[in-house]
């Protein structure tokens, strides 16, 4: 992700935090639902931090995902900066929350050899690993989980089975210096399993349920895309995930959903017969910058489908994305704050839950 250039152009969210009262307190799952979290939160700078853990509170979050990347840490070869991610850590775990760290499969260009802008293919493994034996050293303690890479299914630079063996690679690594430490296998697209419900087993979208921002059958252009278009990569796509899924070293499942809550379902029957493992969420939400209407009041609308669909699926934990709009994501508009930081109204939708 990258950085939010506005929060640090204003102390609005400095003023915000001080002027936040009588929060509740954090709010505990119905048997059976998954644990809420929120994924990507404004963390870059203390004031951000601050009104992170304000509205996380006032939301009864303590559960939250957020990025590192080595670039960030070591520009220059054995030149460390570790101090602005200690401190970011230092300050969420004082304030109760519990962290999701999500290692960028990126590095700084010194350590690349092939890359894109979102990852790249380390020349030296070593080097990765002096880098994550300090990290785990200095904050591993204070981490609930670790996972490589994002959306590796869509932003990997390199192969699948490239990606796999980095993966396994991780997984030993972070076991040797953290045994205690559960390693989320980085999240999964629902690209795959849409090809698998639509073009397989003949799902179709309740096209009723969407706001749209020009008249199309919903269903026909996904077909023309999915199963005839694009099938070969699409079905490249299922073949990759059931494959990871059955040979990376991981605690934690994870997989991200987005957009079509009617599917939801069929998507997890399908991504539970791959893997055994515990299931994480670790982004969720909507709607589709592309199709649907970018307009607050729908964005309310859907979200309280989002949430009602997801509390019944077989998850441990659901992390939304995410608290304020902006930055770079595609879903750029899902937050529950604009970019100012002030409340849309998805956020009473997701105060009264």
């Amino acid at each position: 992700m990258k950085s939010m250039r506005h929060f640090t152009k204003s102390h609005f969210f400095a003023i915000a935090a001080l002027i936040l009262v009588a929060l509740p307190a954090l709010s505990t799952p119905a048997p059976g639902q998954p644990v809420m979290g929120m994924s990507f939160p404004p963390v870059r700078s203390m004031a951000e931090i601050s009104f992170t853990l304000n509205q996380l509170k006032r939301l009864g979050i303590r559960d939250i995902r957020i990025a590192e990347n080595w670039k960030n840490r070591e520009p220059e070869r054995g030149d460390f900066n570790w101090a602005p991610l200690e401190n970011r850590i230092k300050a969420l775990g004082n304030g109760g929350l519990r962290i999701l760290l999500t290692i960028q499969s990126d590095g700084p260009d010194w350590a690349c050899g092939a890359r894109n802008s979102k990852s790249c293919i380390f020349i030296d493994w070593n080097d990765f690993e002096n880098y994550m034996e300090e990290l785990l050293a200095r904050i591993g303690s204070s981490l609930d989980a670790i996972q490589f890479g994002n959306e590796w299914d869509n932003q990997f630079v390199g192969t699948a089975r490239q990606f796999l063996i980095l993966q396994n690679r991780f997984y030993d690594l972070v076991k040797k210096y953290r045994p205690d430490l559960d390693v989320v296998l980085g999240g999964i697209t629902t690209r795959s399993l849409l090809y698998e419900a639509i073009c397989l087993t003949g799902a179709r979208i309740s096209q009723n349920e969407y706001g749209l921002q020009r008249p199309i059958d919903l269903n026909r252009s996904v077909m023309n895309d999915v199963c005839t278009r694009q099938r070969q990569s699409y079905a490249s796509d299922l073949r990759d995930v059931t494959n990871m899924l059955n040979q990376a070293r991981y605690d934690i499942a994870d997989i991200h959903l987005y957009d079509t809550p009617d599917l939801w379902d069929e998507f997890m029957e399908s991504f539970s017969k791959m893997t055994e493992k515990p299931l994480y969420a670790t982004e969720f939400g909507g709607p589709n910058p592309d199709l649907e209407l970018r307009d607050p009041a729908y964005q309310a609308l859907r979200l309280s489908g989002y949430l009602q669909t997801i509390s019944q699926l077989p998850l441990k934990r659901a992390y939304y994305f995410k608290l304020t709009d902006g930055g770079d994501a595609y879903h750029d508009l899902s937050g529950l704050f604009d970019e100012k930081g002030n409340p849309k109204p998805a956020l009473d939708v997701f105060l009264n839950r």
